[in-house]
């Protein structure tokens, strides 16, 4: 190889005899702008991914609270229920097999 430097290029130092590394300009240029490219997009990634989970955090917490509210207030539904199930029961005694019972008991 001769000592000549090549167009755009830089000629580094001989490190042996038969050995010199040559590198074009143009490609260290491209393989900065190709690294550059990649880490800013590994970094938006990472932040969407980071974002995406506090989301996904939030509204788990959200849906927690939205449930624990609901079975709130179904149990208060139920008891209700159950109160004028009981009242119905009693007072309106629909069921004609103990009609009779409450005459013999007021006896």
């Amino acid at each position: 190889m001769s000592d000549e430097k090549t167009y755009r290029s830089y000629g580094m130092a001989k490190i042996d005899d038969n050995f010199r590394i040559s590198l074009n300009i143009k490609w260290l240029g491209q393989i900065i702008v190709g690294v550059a490219v990649t880490v800013l997009g590994y970094l938006r990634i990472e932040n969407r991914i980071g974002e995406l989970e506090r989301r996904m955090e939030f509204a788990n917490t959200r849906i927690e609270d939205l449930v624990s509210k609901h079975i709130e207030e179904e149990e208060v539904k139920i008891t209700q229920m159950q109160e004028q199930l009981e009242w119905y029961q009693t007072e309106l005694n629909l069921n004609p097999l103990s009609w009779g019972k409450k005459k013999r008991k007021r006896k």
